[in-house]
C-alpha cells in the first residue's frame, strides 16, 4: 500500500512533468494533518509556482492572440516580472510599428536584445527602399514627360497619352468604332514645291502646320498621319467623342479660316499663296497598334478611310465637302452650300455630299461664297490640255480656247468631253525659246450646250502663267 508521503511525491512529479510542456495544472491539494515536513515546504513552494504559472499561461495566450491588454498578474517571482517586461515591451513595440507603417522611417528601438537589432535593419531597409522609389519615380515622370515632348511631336498626345497609362497601349491589335475623319490637302503642292527651294518648301509647309495643328488638337482631334502636305486626323480614337462628328465640323471651318492669316505670311516671307481642300467623313472604321513588334504605329483602317480620301479628292481651294453620314452624325445647324456627287470605287451609287459654309453654332467661322465675274476675252487664246489620272499624265494632248477668265478661274471650251471634277494641266501654245506657260486646274462645272466648255478652278499656277492671265485680265 502508497504512503501518503509516497503519493504527493507522485503528484509532485506530476506537476512538474506538465510544467514542462507548458501545461497549466490545479495546485496540490495538502492534507491537514501532513507535518512541517520538508515534503509541505516542496508542495507550498510547487503550488504557488502553479498559481503563477496559471495566470502566465494566460497572458501569454492573450498575447499570442494580439490581445495586449492582459489582466495585472499579481507575485513577485522571477517569472512575473519577466511577463510584466516582456507585455511592456511589447506595448512599445506595437507602437513603434504603428509608427512605421505610418511613413515614419525613423523609429528605433533598444530593448529585446537580437530583436531590436533586426528590426532596426528592417526600418533602415525600408527608408532606403522608399528613398529608391522616390528616385526611380523621379526618374520615371522625366522618362514620361520626354516621350510626351519628343513623340507629342510625331503623334497625338493622346496616343501617347494611351500608351503611358494603359498596360495594354503597345499591344498590337484593334477594334472597329464609328470615328469621324477628317483628310487635307494642299491644292497643286507638288507642282509649287519644283518651283521654290528645298529650304522654302520646308519653311511654308511647317509654317502651314503648325497653324493646322494647333486647331486641331483644340477641338480634340488626333493626328493620325502626316503625309507631306496631307493631315489624316481623326475624331473618336483613341479616346471616344459623343460629338466627334461636331467637332469635326467646327475643326474644318477654323482650319479654312485660318488659311488667310497663313497666306499673308507667305507675302510677307516671299512665299506662294496656297489652298487647301478639307473632306469629311463619318463611319465605322478599325483602329489599333499596327505594325509588328519591332516597329508599330497607332493607325485606322477601312473603307471609310478610303472614302474619305475619295471626298477629300473632289475639293477644291478653300473648300470642304462633308458626306451624308457626317451630315447625319453632326446634327442640326449646318449651313450647306452646292450638292456634289462623290463617286467611288465599290459604290454602286455615288455620295451625295455637301459643300460646309458654316455652323448656326458658330456664326463667327462661316466662310464666304464669292460669285466670279468673269472676263470675256477680245480674242480667245488657244491651249491644249492633259488629263491628270491620279498621278499620272496621259499622254494625248486635247486642243481647247480658253474664252473668260476670272481670279482663280477660266472658261474653256474643248472638243473633247470633260467630266466634272476631273484633274487637268492646261498649257498653252509654246513659241520657240519661249517658257512653258502651264496651270494645274479642276473642273468644278460643266457648260450647257452648244459651247460643251466647262468651268476651270486653278489648283497651280506657275509664274509665267500667273503673269500673262494678268495681262489677258488688263491687271
Amino acid at each position: 500500500m502508497i504512503s501518503v508521503a509516497e503519493e504527493l511525491i507522485d503528484l509532485i512529479t506530476a506537476a512538474i512533468y506538465y510544467l514542462r510542456i507548458g501545461k497549466a495544472v490545479a495546485p496540490i491539494e495538502i492534507p491537514e494533518d501532513l507535518p512541517e515536513n520538508e515534503i509541505r515546504q516542496l508542495i507550498t513552494y510547487v503550488n504557488r509556482f502553479l498559481v503563477e504559472f496559471s495566470a502566465f499561461s494566460e497572458a501569454l495566450d492573450q498575447m499570442a492572440q494580439g490581445e495586449l491588454n492582459t489582466r495585472a498578474v499579481a507575485g513577485k517571482m522571477v517569472v512575473v516580472q519577466s511577463l510584466k517586461t516582456l507585455h511592456s515591451n511589447l506595448r512599445h513595440l506595437t507602437w513603434k510599428t504603428q509608427q512605421v507603417a505610418s511613413g515614419d522611417l525613423e523609429q528605433k528601438v533598444d530593448f529585446m536584445g537580437d530583436f531590436s537589432a533586426a528590426f532596426n535593419s528592417m526600418t533602415q531597409q525600408l527608408k532606403d527602399s522608399r528613398e529608391q522609389l522616390l528616385k526611380l519615380n523621379a526618374q520615371l515622370e522625366d522618362r514620361n514627360r520626354f516621350i510626351r515632348e519628343t513623340f507629342g511631336r510625331y503623334t497625338s498626345d493622346d496616343i501617347v497619352q494611351v500608351l503611358l497609362d494603359m498596360p495594354e497601349g503597345l499591344k498590337l491589335g484593334g477594334e472597329k468604332r464609328e470615328l469621324t475623319i477628317l483628310m487635307t490637302d494642299l491644292r497643286g503642292f507638288t507642282a509649287m514645291v519644283e518651283r521654290l527651294e528645298p529650304t522654302a518648301v520646308v519653311a511654308l509647309l511647317n509654317h502651314y502646320l503648325s497653324a493646322m495643328i494647333e486647331i486641331i488638337q483644340e477641338n480634340g482631334g488626333t493626328i493620325d498621319e502626316i503625309i507631306g502636305d496631307a493631315i489624316l486626323v481623326l475624331f473618336g480614337a483613341p479616346v471616344p467623342m459623343p460629338d466627334a462628328a461636331r467637332r469635326g465640323v467646327r475643326c474644318t471651318l477654323q482650319m479654312q479660316q485660318a488659311m488667310q492669316a497663313v497666306n499673308r505670311q507667305n507675302a510677307l516671307m516671299g512665299w506662294p499663296e496656297i489652298a487647301m481642300g478639307i473632306g469629311l467623313h463619318t463611319g465605322e472604321a478599325v483602329v489599333g497598334n499596327l505594325g509588328s513588334t519591332k516597329r508599330s504605329k497607332y493607325g485606322v483602317v477601312g473603307q471609310t478611310v478610303n472614302l474619305t480620301a475619295r471626298v477629300e479628292s473632289y475639293t477644291i481651294g478653300g473648300q470642304i465637302l462633308v458626306s451624308p453620314s457626317l451630315l447625319e452624325a453632326a446634327g442640326p445647324g449646318l449651313i450647306l452650300g452646292d450638292e456634289i456627287k462623290v463617286e467611288a470605287k465599290g459604290m454602286r451609287e455615288p455620295l451625295n455630299c455637301r459643300e460646309l459654309l458654316g455652323h448656326e453654332d458658330f456664326p463667327e467661322l462661316g466662310l464666304a461664297v464669292q460669285e466670279q465675274q468673269f472676263v470675256t476675252l477680245a480674242a480667245p487664246v488657244n491651249c491644249y490640255f492633259v488629263r491628270l489620272v491620279g498621278k499620272h499624265l496621259e499622254s494625248q494632248k486635247h486642243p481647247a480656247i480658253l474664252t473668260g477668265l476670272a481670279s482663280g478661274q477660266a472658261l474653256m471650251v474643248s472638243a473633247s468631253p470633260l467630266a466634272r471634277h476631273s484633274n487637268i494641266i492646261v498649257r498653252l501654245e509654246e513659241e520657240p525659246g519661249q517658257e512653258t506657260l502651264e496651270l494645274y486646274a479642276k473642273v468644278i462645272r460643266l457648260l450647257e450646250e452648244p459651247d460643251q466648255g466647262c468651268v476651270l478652278h486653278f489648283t497651280s499656277v506657275s509664274p509665267a502663267m500667273q503673269k500673262h492671265l494678268d495681262r489677258l485680265m488688263g491687271k
